[in-house]
């Protein structure tokens, strides 16, 4: 039962690592990672 776990939790993170290296998904996290260093007006 132990190995049936392990391998759901293996196969979930590569999964979730899949989908997060999606060109779609790294532009965006590229623009939400530059957020902080952009300059604001309001402040």
């Amino acid at each position: 039962m132990a190995g049936v776990i392990t391998v759901i939790l293996m196969l979930s993170f590569i999964g979730i690592w899949i989908w997060l290296w999606d060109r779609r998904h790294v532009k965006k996290f590229d623009a939400l990672a530059r957020l902080p260093m952009e300059d604001r007006e309001d402040t």
